[in-house]
Formats: structure tokens, C-alpha cells, sequence
């Protein structure tokens, strides 16, 4: 997953440079030719010499990239998409302390089997800075622990991503990983600033 590649791209009649980009939920053409796909509307990709061609709902999609290229995005491409239990490093054995009540479906199916009172992974949603001060106040008391912060999506938010971000640098941490948790939450994971 996450493949990114310069090259020429033809799409829906139009032509010109760009980059191609592979993402968990799209597949992204910026530069020339813009468009955002949804992976699922994606149905085939595959090589034709030095072209990537991605069958799509939309339409054909050929990137010229040169053949080795493309065989790493087919090769990509044909990888399952990882659960949110792992982007979130989470399974029986690397269980989360959750902090306060979880709202999203997806975040709490993620958690269903993996959740421990004394483990030092921390996971919180953080609808507003009451539950940014507790979490706080839970990693001070667990030196070295690593840290979970869910966010709404975008702007229409108690507690936005970039208050988090500021909140934990000035406590120490650094954001070492984000992902997507659902179309409406994300998290970033901190860890101890060496």
C-alpha cells in the first residue's frame, strides 16, 4: 500500500503529467489530471509493457511508468488491505488501555478482544479538551507508554487534530504514525520524545 509514482497519465479522454498515488481508500491522480477514486470502484490493474493500466468505474486509467513500475503497483495493489487492529498495532496479545467511552463502530469493533486496564498502548477518543487533560493526565502516570489520540475529521470539531498534535509535543511526545479509522474519525500515535 501506499505507492506514489511520476508519470504520464491518460484518464476519461485527457492526457498529461502527473502522479499516480495508491492509497487505503483511493486511488488518487494529481497534476494534470485530477481525480480521486474510491478503491472500490477500482475492479483490475495490471501491466501492458510500461504502462500500468487500472480498470476502473470511471473509466481506464494508464500510467506510463515503465514496466517494472507497474508491476510493483499491481504487486501492491493485489495486497489485502490491512484491519484497522493492525494500522492500529492492536490483537490479543498488544491489547490498548481505552480511556473514556469510544463512540466510533469501527474503532470499537477494532478493540473487541483487545483491550487491557494495565496495558501502556493508551487509546482515547478526544471529543473536546476534558478528555485531552485526562488522557494527559493517565500518560503521566505511565512513563514510556505509547498513545492513541482519536480525532474528528476536519473542521466542525471540539477538539481538532492540530490541538492534539500541540498538546502532546508540549507534554514530550512525538507523532510517530496516523491512519484512517473510520469516514469519520482518524488517530495519530505518539510516542516518548527520546
Amino acid at each position: 500500500m501506499g505507492r506514489e509514482t511520476q508519470c504520464h497519465i491518460s484518464f476519461q479522454g485527457q492526457e498529461g503529467q502527473g502522479k499516480i498515488l495508491l492509497e487505503s481508500q483511493e486511488l488518487n491522480l494529481r497534476g494534470d489530471i485530477r481525480a480521486r477514486i474510491g478503491r472500490g470502484l477500482v475492479s483490475a490493474m495490471e501491466c501492458d509493457g510500461d504502462d500500468l493500466v487500472v480498470t476502473t468505474a470511471q473509466g481506464q486509467v494508464r500510467a506510463t511508468m515503465g514496466a517494472k513500475e507497474a508491476a510493483l503497483w499491481v504487486k501492491a495493489f493485489a495486497r489485502p488491505l490491512p484491519s484497522l487492529a493492525e494500522k492500529l498495532g492492536l490483537g490479543p496479545d498488544r491489547p490498548a488501555r481505552v480511556l473514556g467511552p469510544l463512540t466510533d463502530p469501527d474503532l470499537i469493533a477494532a478493540l473487541t478482544g483487545c483491550h487491557s486496564p494495565s496495558s501502556v498502548l493508551i487509546l482515547a477518543e478526544l471529543p473536546d479538551q476534558a478528555a485531552m487533560d485526562k488522557a494527559l493526565a493517565v500518560l503521566a502516570q505511565t512513563p514510556g507508554a505509547t498513545f492513541w489520540g482519536v480525532t474528528v475529521k476536519g473542521a466542525a470539531t471540539g477538539f481538532s487534530d492540530a490541538a492534539l498534535r500541540a498538546r502532546m509535543r508540549a507534554a514530550g511526545y512525538i507523532d510517530t504514525k496516523s491512519c484512517a479509522v473510520s469516514a469519520r474519525h482518524s488517530a495519530t500515535r505518539y510516542s516518548p520524545r527520546p
